[in-house]
Order: C-alpha cells, then sequence, then structure tokens
C-alpha cells in the first residue's frame, strides 16, 4: 500500500514539474520576443522606497495605502507603468522618498516621469541568472536618473532608479506585451 502511495505521489510530483518547466518555456520565450522586439511594457505592484528616518517617521501616520509599511508600498490600482517601443522609453512610476536638492515639486512633478530616447541604454542576456538586464541614463528638465531594470522568465520585474535629486526606490511588477492601443510611438521629450 506504502508502494502505491509512493508511487503515485512521484507520478504527481514529475506531471506538476512537467507542466511548470511547459509554462517558464512559454514564458521565458515570449520574453525573447518582447526583447528582441523592443516592445514590451511593465507595471509595478510594489514600490520598495529606501526607508530613511524621516521616511519611518510616517508609519505610524495611516498614509501608506492598506498593505503597505514604510519598506515596501502596495502600487495595486495605482496608475504606474515602464514602456519601451524601439529606442524609446516612457515611465511613470509613483515616487515614495526623500528630495535630497532644494527645488519645487508641484502636484504634476510628484512621480518619476521620463519619455523619451535614453542614453547609453544597454541591453543584455545574463545566462548565469538566466534574466535579461537593461541599463541606462534618462535626463528630464530637472534631474537624471540611472535606470536599472531586470526582467526574470517567468515575467517578473525589478526596477531600481537612482535620480540625481531623490532617494533611491526600486518596484515590483510584471512585465508584458505592450497592448494595442499603448503600440503606438512614445512621445519624445
Amino acid at each position: 500500500m506504502r508502494a502505491i502511495i509512493l508511487i503515485l505521489g512521484c507520478i504527481m510530483i514529475s506531471c506538476s514539474s512537467a507542466k511548470n518547466t511547459a509554462t517558464t518555456t512559454t514564458q521565458s520565450k515570449a520574453l525573447e520576443r518582447m526583447i528582441a522586439l523592443k516592445s514590451f511594457q511593465i507595471e509595478s505592484n510594489w514600490a520598495h522606497p529606501l526607508v530613511t528616518s524621516s521616511i519611518n517617521s510616517i508609519s505610524y501616520s495611516g498614509l501608506l495605502p492598506q498593505g503597505s509599511n514604510v519598506s515596501t508600498i502596495n502600487l495595486i490600482g495605482n496608475t504606474n507603468y515602464f514602456k519601451m517601443l524601439g529606442d524609446s522609453i516612457s515611465m511613470y512610476l509613483p515616487y515614495y522618498g526623500e528630495q535630497r536638492m532644494g527645488g519645487t515639486y508641484n502636484a504634476t512633478d510628484v512621480a518619476i516621469q521620463y519619455n523619451g530616447v535614453p542614453k547609453h541604454i544597454e541591453i543584455i542576456k545574463n545566462d548565469k541568472k538566466q534574466v535579461y538586464e537593461i541599463n541606462f541614463l534618462a535626463k528630464s528638465n530637472r534631474e537624471s536618473y540611472r535606470v536599472f531594470i531586470t526582467l526574470s522568465p517567468g515575467l517578473t520585474s525589478d526596477i531600481s532608479i537612482n535620480s540625481s535629486h531623490r532617494t533611491t526606490i526600486s518596484y515590483r511588477g510584471v512585465v508584458s506585451k505592450l497592448s494595442e492601443e499603448n503600440n503606438k510611438p512614445l512621445t519624445v521629450q
């Protein structure tokens, strides 16, 4: 009886791992195609600001979205995107953190925003880690950003942004094919 249960268990495990491998292979090929075409979008589900003493002071204020804390902020339901179409990049990512240099931000400047063709873009397939790494430098009117993106075969993404005027922040989300309505030339600044 134990032998039958053991055999059935092994069969179920091997079938489920075969299904996961097929899904991963399909997702991996989809990611490879999106990278080759330079046509994809990322929607972030979580923001991870650099926790400083001033950011930590808002932890008891009730200003954070439901299910969030100062180091992990829930973005589900908030507008955010990163889009790549050819050499053009368009991004709008909500920002949580500290401004490091003087200057003012009006209500439209709170997020990290960029539309254009970045400088020094580099797309590398890291065979050892089985991921794609995208790095570039982007400059807006007021500040510059150094952006590091990692895209995994499971269609997950990690974005890290170093700014000339703000503390570092990172985002975790999902990568997908650009939808038809978003598959038009991006506006260049």
